[in-house]
C-alpha cells in the first residue's frame, strides 16, 4: 500500500514538473493577437494599458459578407455583427491543454452574445463556444459555412457575475467550455488541427479580456 501511495505521490510530483503555462498579461503584444478598428464602425480589438478590448456594433452598419483583414475578421449576421480577434496559441492542440482567460462582460441577450474562438486556421474556418444568459452554443465553420451546431440552455447560480473565469479544457476526448469553473457545454470527438485562439463578440457587445493562461 505504501509502494502504492508513493507511486502516486511521484506520479503527482513529475506531472507538476513537466506541466508548463504561458500567461498573456497584455503588457505588450507578445502573441501577435490581431489588433483592428474597423473605420466604417463594425468593431475594435486593442490592446491598451494591459487589457484586450472587443467590440463589436449592432446597427446596420459594416460589411455585407465575410470580410477578412490583417487583423480581424466581422461578419454580418442580420442587422449584428460578429467580430473575433485571435493570436495563435503557444500549445500542442494534439495533446490535452488548458486555456484560461480572466474577462468583463456586462450585458448579454439574443443579439448580444460572446465567447472563444478556437482551432482557428482562418476567418472561414474554425470552432467557436458562444454564450448569452440563456444557452450556450458551439459552432464549426469551414469555408465561411455553419456545418455543425449544438445549443443548450444554461441555468446561472444566483445572479450572473461581471467578472468571469472562462475556461477551455481539451482532455484528448472531449472539449469542455467552463465559466467560474463550472461546466456549461462538454462537446466530443472534435478533433484538432490548428493552434489559433482568440475572442470574439457579436451584436453590440464589448469585452475585456484582462490576461490569458495556457497550460499544458
Amino acid at each position: 500500500m505504501k509502494k502504492i501511495l508513493l507511486m502516486a505521490t511521484m506520479f503527482v510530483v513529475t506531472f507538476s514538473v513537466n506541466a508548463q503555462s504561458y500567461k498573456e498579461t497584455f503588457d505588450s503584444n507578445s502573441l501577435e493577437w490581431t489588433e483592428c478598428a474597423y473605420k466604417n464602425g463594425v468593431g475594435t480589438a486593442i490592446i491598451d494599458k494591459g487589457v484586450m478590448t472587443v467590440s463589436s456594433k449592432g446597427e446596420k452598419k459594416g460589411l455585407s459578407a465575410l470580410v477578412s483583414a490583417t487583423s480581424g475578421v466581422a461578419t454580418r449576421v442580420g442587422q449584428n455583427t460578429f467580430f473575433e480577434t485571435h493570436c495563435y496559441a503557444p500549445i500542442d492542440v494534439m495533446k490535452p491543454f488548458e486555456i484560461q482567460a480572466k474577462v468583463n462582460i456586462k450585458q448579454l441577450a439574443d443579439d448580444r452574445l460572446a465567447g472563444l474562438v478556437f482551432n482557428y486556421k482562418d476567418g472561414g474556418n474554425f470552432y467557436c463556444f458562444s454564450f448569452n444568459d440563456e444557452f450556450v452554443k458551439f459552432i464549426r465553420y469551414e469555408n465561411n459555412e455553419v456545418v455543425g451546431d449544438i445549443m443548450q440552455g444554461i441555468q446561472w447560480k444566483g445572479k450572473r457575475k461581471t467578472d468571469m473565469l472562462w475556461t477551455l479544457v481539451n482532455d484528448g476526448q472531449t472539449l469542455s467550455f467552463k465559466i467560474d469553473g463550472a461546466t456549461i457545454l462538454n462537446i466530443r470527438y472534435m478533433p484538432l488541427s490548428y493552434s489559433g485562439f482568440g475572442f470574439y463578440t457579436f451584436g453590440n457587445q464589448d469585452l475585456i479580456v484582462d490576461e490569458v493562461t495556457f497550460i499544458q
